[in-house]
C-alpha cells in the first residue's frame, strides 16, 4: 500500500507572514541595478544633465527626455506631450525620449483637478498645453543664452533648428548636449521669460 504524504494547511496569517518576508528579500535597497522615476540616478549622469524644470532633461549625450505627468494608456499622451515640448524647444524628433513622472503632486499635478496628480477625462492635453510650451521655451532660452555666452555673441543672433544651435555670422554651431553645463548656470529671473516660440 502506497504512502500518501500528509499536506498541512497553512494558516492565512502564517502564509502572509512568509510572503511579506519574501517581498522584503526581493526589494531590499541596493539589490536592484535598474533606475527609473523616483529612484536616485547615477551621480555622474546628474552632473552631465541639464534640467531647467520638472518636465525637461537634456543630457551631454544630446538626448532630450520629456517627463510626462500623464500616463500613456494607448491614447497618445506621451506623443502629444513630447511633441509640444519638442516643437517649442526646436529639438529633432529623433533625439526625444519620454519618461513617466514620479508620484509628486506638487510638481506634476493635473491643473484641471486641483492639487492632484492623475490622468483621465481627456484632460492630458488640455491641462498640459501651455505648461509644456513654457517648459520647452525655458530650456531653449537657456541653451541659446549658453551658446551666446560661449561664443561671445548677442543671443538675438543665435538660432535653433532640429536640435542644432547656430550662429550664422560666424559659422559656428553645436548640439544641445555641448551646452548643458553652461546652460544650467543661466538666469531665468528676467522679464518676459520664457518667450514662446510661436503665438498662442
Amino acid at each position: 500500500m502506497s504512502h500518501i504524504p500528509h499536506i498541512e494547511n497553512e494558516s492565512r496569517r502564517r502564509f502572509l507572514h512568509g510572503a511579506a518576508g519574501l517581498s522584503l528579500a526581493i526589494y531590499l535597497p541596493g539589490t536592484l541595478g535598474a533606475t527609473g522615476p523616483g529612484l536616485p540616478p547615477d551621480a555622474t549622469a546628474v552632473a552631465q544633465n541639464f534640467e531647467p524644470n520638472a518636465f525637461v532633461r537634456i543630457g551631454a549625450d544630446n538626448v532630450v527626455t520629456v517627463i510626462s505627468k500623464h500616463i500613456e494608456m494607448g491614447q497618445g499622451t506621451y506623443t502629444g506631450i513630447a511633441t509640444i515640448i519638442a516643437e517649442e524647444l526646436d529639438a529633432a524628433w529623433s533625439q526625444v525620449r519620454v519618461e513617466g513622472a514620479p508620484a509628486d503632486a506638487k510638481r506634476y499635478a493635473n491643473t484641471l483637478w486641483g492639487p492632484f496628480q492623475g490622468t483621465g477625462g481627456s484632460s492630458a492635453m488640455a491641462n498640459s498645453w501651455m505648461q509644456m510650451r513654457q517648459a520647452g521655451a525655458a530650456a531653449r532660452a537657456m541653451l541659446t543664452a549658453a551658446a551666446a555666452q560661449q561664443w561671445q555673441v548677442p543671443v538675438a543672433e543665435i538660432s535653433v533648428s532640429e536640435g542644432l544651435i547656430s550662429h550664422t555670422a560666424s559659422g559656428r554651431s553645436g548640439k544641445f548636449g555641448e551646452f548643458v553645463q553652461l546652460a544650467a548656470d543661466q538666469s531665468v529671473n528676467r522679464p518676459g521669460f520664457p518667450r514662446l516660440l510661436r503665438a498662442s
